[in-house]
């Protein structure tokens, strides 16, 4: 009797066992879905900010509201007008950024000493967007995104020189070398000096020539007579005399509807030849200087540092 009691004894214990271990078993069954479901919740929450549009939604506004917080936007827009109407919009990426930091930085200047002047008083060739379609067509997409693109990707950048927005003056070509800024204006200022410009000579403005009879430039200056010519260093006439009158190479190119102060008379049988070199004053950057440097891969900073010497580029 006693053994069958220890028997059962024993049998009861092991099935109170089992039991415990199926219980223990089961349990764990219940919560290891609700371990592995917390767990791919977790992984469900982390990648949801990457994948929600809602998150995306919410970055690009808090980005743009960033963006145009440090953005003149009335600024910008009127860069990208003064971008179109001064320099051709199939100059490369680089070209159209140095000249957007140089209109930018030349109408800053003009706002600050004058504060009553608006954009439009201000002497850039500004072009809105009704001119651009007329001007561009079916490409008026691409081209003012150009434009727009080398704009707003120097946003805000101006050109310095002591602290102050430079006199960001500029030209088409050169004659091959820039003009110093006194010979031109009066005034020595230090970032507008003389530098080389190599690739203006393959400007299609680099030459030109003006063929006057001797009866009209008589006309004009009341003498045939041509006596001493002055040059700069950089090849552009300061005086010249004509019938005893001095005339300054301004002048002449004024009176005579020149493209450059850069030109040489010529006197022959039938009248007067005067052959010009470059096209405007040849103060500041030259923009067919500056395409030829961005196609031999200068960035607008390099091109924006040869062509103002000592200017640095700030943001606002």
């Amino acid at each position: 009797m006693q053994y069958k009691k220890g028997k059962v004894s024993a049998i009861k214990e092991v099935t109170a066992l089992k039991r415990i271990i199926f219980m223990v078993i089961s349990i764990f069954a219940v919560m290891l879905p609700a371990f592995a479901m917390r767990d791919s919740d977790t992984q469900a929450e982390q990648a949801l900010p990457v994948c929600s549009v809602e998150f995306l939604k919410k970055a690009e506004a808090a980005e743009n509201t960033q963006y145009n917080n440090k953005i003149d936007s009335t600024l910008e827009d009127y860069v990208v007008g003064v971008v179109a109407g001064e320099m051709p919009v199939n100059f490369p990426h680089e070209a159209l950024k140095a000249q957007a930091v140089a209109a930018r930085t030349y109408a800053l200047r003009q706002l600050n000493e004058d504060p009553s002047l608006s954009y439009d008083d201000i002497a850039q060739a500004h072009t809105d967007i009704e001119r651009m379609h007329s001007m561009w067509g079916k490409s008026f997409d691409e081209n003012y995104n150009k434009i727009k693109n080398a704009v707003y990707s120097t946003a805000g950048e101006i050109l310095e020189y002591d602290n102050k927005p430079i006199l960001a003056v500029f030209c088409s070509t050169t004659n091959g070398h820039t003009e110093e800024c006194e010979n031109v204006w009066t005034q020595d200022i230090p970032y507008l000096s003389s530098v080389e410009s190599e690739g203006d000579k393959y400007s299609p403005y680099f030459e030109d020539s003006l063929t006057l009879s001797k009866e009209k430039f008589k006309a004009i200056f009341g003498s045939e007579d041509i006596g001493e010519v002055k040059k700069s260093p950089a090849g552009y006439v300061l005086n010249i005399k004509i019938g005893g009158r001095e005339y300054t190479g301004a002048g002449v190119r004024s009176l005579l509807g020149l493209r450059s102060a850069s030109f040489d008379i010529q006197k022959n049988a039938d009248g007067f030849t005067i052959n010009t070199r470059g096209y405007g004053h040849g103060v500041g950057m030259s923009q067919y200087g500056a395409c030829y440097m961005a196609n031999n891969g200068a960035d607008y900073r390099t091109i924006l540092g040869h062509y103002y010497k000592s200017a640095i580029i700030k943001k606002l």
